[in-house]
């Protein structure tokens, strides 16, 4: 296969790889993402080997359920992915998971102050309110902007909010609702200088930015595998920086519950678990790293930079992603003047088997693009949006 990251050719041999209908187009990956072929067939052949030879296991080798070992040689390729080590990240469900592992082992005392935004997904927002609601915490959400205009917008947010009680900011690394990639690693800098231990939710991020968490310098930062990664439901990581992680006590206790020498298996032991969805976590892995990490973040950015300059031509066009570069990438929420999102993703639907994620009344569609997407896909959701803006009624 050709290797440049404009050869549409390329990328039209990486789309072979899934199994998607040509017929279609597929643009909910935030929510989640289509497996290729041979993550799905590992999943498949995993199954099919514990229904036929699950007498073979004698217990002396590996497991052939999930959730009770180190699965270190999984855990290694992940932490590679978000530059870590190998002890200092567990494997969990989803991102959700791990954001409850936080709220949920930390100790915070009545009255102490949890930062997060106003656009936070249920998953990492509930936990907090859960913890604040039982422990007499405060969980105070700062008001975005939708769109935000510049990370210096955020930065000055946040220093502004932080007071003598605040303990914790926990907030996204790229907003669910928005994609708005937020100032995260300028914002952990100004935590770690008053002593605050920072969270950041990666829901959307493994396998659509890059990760470098110890460049960003967070205390913690969760995510979700089965979305820009690929890889089955079921997959999600918890980073915990290895100094910080004596403060999170376990949340699922199974055998390992005070193991501080690898606090990643710590946290990752939680019972029987689904192996042969972690097998298709790993095919996913090896699929990312194969293809390139950073051709695939560039091949993504280029499809989101290209869908929001042709959104600039739909007449009533509201876009609700940051148009500053460094501000955003495969995901974009839009709307048409006196339309909804339903109704937009009806018709996209009906008129050409394109598939964006409503986002209600007010912000109209999420549109996200992946590597198996394409420019071309992109003109014609540009084309039905220019038939459909002015049927306002």
């Amino acid at each position: 296969m050709a290797k440049e990251i404009g050869d549409e050719k390329f990328w039209e041999q990486v789309r072979q790889e899934f199994s998607l209908d040509p017929q279609m187009a597929f643009f909910n990956t935030g929510t989640l993402g289509a497996m290729p072929r041979r993550v799905f067939n590992r999943v498949v052949d995993h199954l099919r080997l514990t229904s036929e030879k699950i007498a073979e296991w004698d217990y002396y080798g590996a497991d052939w359920i999930g959730g009770y070992q180190a699965w270190s040689e999984v855990r290694e390729k992940a932490a590679r992915l978000i530059n870590c080590d190998l002890k200092e990240i567990a494997l969990t469900e989803n991102a959700t998971a791990g954001m409850n592992y936080i709220a949920n082992g930390l100790d915070l005392q009545p009255g102490d102050e949890i930062l997060g935004t106003d656009q936070e997904h249920p998953g990492g927002e509930s936990g907090w309110k859960l913890k604040a609601k039982r422990c007499g915490l405060i969980y105070r959400q700062l008001p975005l902007g939708k769109p935000v205009q510049s990370p210096a917008e955020v930065i000055d947010l946040f220093t502004g909010a932080i007071g003598p009680k605040t303990r914790v900011i926990a907030i996204p690394h790229l907003v669910t609702g928005s994609g708005a990639i937020l100032p995260v690693k300028e914002i952990c800098a100004i935590a770690t200088r008053r002593g605050l231990f920072t969270v950041i939710d990666g829901a959307q991020t493994a396998g659509q930015i890059k990760i470098d968490v110890r460049d960003l310098n967070c205390d913690a930062y969760y995510g979700s595998f089965h979305k820009w990664l690929c890889a089955p439901a079921g997959n999600g990581f918890l980073y915990l920086k290895k100094e910080k992680a004596p403060l999170v006590w376990t949340t699922l206790a199974s055998a390992q519950w005070d193991n501080h020498e690898d606090d990643g298996f710590r946290l990752s032991q939680r019972g029987t678990g689904n192996l042969s969805l972690l097998m298709g976590l790993d095919e996913a892995l090896d699929f990312h790293f194969e293809l390139g990490p950073e051709k695939v973040y560039a091949r993504i950015k280029s499809l989101g930079d290209y869908l929001r300059t042709r959104l600039q031509e739909v007449p009533g066009i509201r876009i609700f992603t940051p148009l500053e570069p460094s501000m955003a990438a495969g995901i974009t929420v839009y709307n048409i003047d006196g339309l909804t999102g339903d109704f937009i993703q009806d018709e996209l639907w009906r008129r050409g088997r394109m598939r964006p994620r409503s986002m209600g009344d007010v912000f109209g569609v999420r549109q996200s693009t992946h590597i198996y997407n394409s420019f071309e896909e992109i003109d014609r959701t540009i084309a039905c949006l220019k038939d459909i803006a002015p049927l306002k009624d």
